[in-house]
């Protein structure tokens, strides 16, 4: 017991007189370090070591639109150590680039600097940007997704791409070619077909982020297609119009396009006689749609050839083909 109380003794007078006659003082500035990048938030962060009087903190910020002080006291705590910070804030409409930081530490009993610093820093308070992405949102997908996004930001410190809040393989990344990166999504590991969300965080070298979450459905089951008219049983009187109505059955009525849809009117052995040309396509009960369109007569038919309908929805799934024979009297 005398022992420890003999230690602790010689402890406070060795930091007494350490702390009074100023000879083994020190100031820490542990944050930022020279040349790091700096956002709007951030802190300057110090550790004094040896001291028993309050020390006042005096950081000198100068860059490009000039220079601003920032001071605050603080006091020790009972081992002779302050491990504080200062705030080091930039407002939206700072000046960015080089900026300089002259720190220093002084005793409030009689007013001695005991120890400085000098951190050279960048200033960037600016977000980096969304050029361009694929998939879009609302977009229909299915296998091997490439999610591609295209960035404006000349400090680019990485990107991470998550779906439905869960990482992905080879989903984060540094560098960018040609201001883009690729992600490939197999959508394999989704076993049920619906809707999915793609979250895209970008961050710049100064911890400035943005992110947007992209929504999409999985889509790979065809189209279901029925030509509804004319029916195979029809007849038609001699250089009559010929109405057709199409009706395609798929997982959104948004999940067709109408430059997915072809209906071409073709002799028996195949060969192109001319374009169905479409007249409207709206959509119909549930998640139908209708295409109607019309072939004028002309003197290319001939009495007896077929209407074919192809359909590929925009997952790029493709419907069987579908066709009717369509006779003249």
């Amino acid at each position: 017991m005398r022992n420890a109380k003999w230690n602790a003794w010689i402890g406070a007078v060795a930091l007494f007189l350490g702390t009074t006659l100023g000879y083994s003082q020190t100031l820490n500035v542990t944050s930022p370090t020279n040349g790091q990048f700096l956002g709007q938030t951030n802190q300057l962060k110090f550790t004094v070591t040896n001291i028993n009087v309050e020390v006042t903190m005096r950081a000198e910020i100068t860059g490009p639109g000039g220079t601003t002080v920032i001071s605050e006291r603080f006091t020790p705590n009972a081992d002779g150590k302050i491990d504080n910070n200062l705030p080091l804030n930039f407002s939206q409409a700072a000046p960015e680039g080089a900026y300089t930081i002259s720190v220093t530490a002084t005793r409030n009993d009689n007013n001695s600097v005991f120890g400085t610093a000098i951190i050279n820093v960048t200033v960037d308070v600016t977000k980096p940007k969304f050029l361009q992405f694929n998939p879009i949102n609302n977009a229909f997908v299915k296998g091997i997704v490439p999610i591609r996004v295209e960035v404006s930001e000349p400090f680019f410190k990485d990107y991470r791409v998550q779906i439905n809040g869960q990482d992905i393989p080879n989903n984060t990344g540094t560098t960018l070619t040609n201001d883009a990166f690729q992600v490939n999504w197999d959508t394999a590991g989704i076993l049920q077909d619906g809707p999915q969300t793609i979250a895209i965080r970008l961050r710049d070298e100064a911890d400035n982020e943005v992110s947007r979450s992209i929504n999409v459905t999985i889509d790979r089951v065809p189209p279901s297609v029925t030509i509804v008219h004319p029916r195979s049983n029809l007849i038609f009187r001699p250089r009559s119009n010929i109405s057709v109505l199409v009706e395609i059955t798929d997982v959104s009525t948004s999940s067709i396009d109408l430059t997915g849809v072809d209906v071409i009117a073709r002799r028996l052995d195949g060969t192109y006689i001319a374009r169905v040309a479409r007249q409207t396509f709206l959509g119909g009960s549930g998640n139908t749609m209708r295409w109607a369109g019309r072939l004028r007569w002309t003197l290319q038919l001939p009495k007896e050839f077929k209407i074919v309908v192809n359909v590929m929805d925009k997952a790029g799934n493709v419907a069987i083909t579908q066709e009717v024979l369509v006779r003249y009297q």
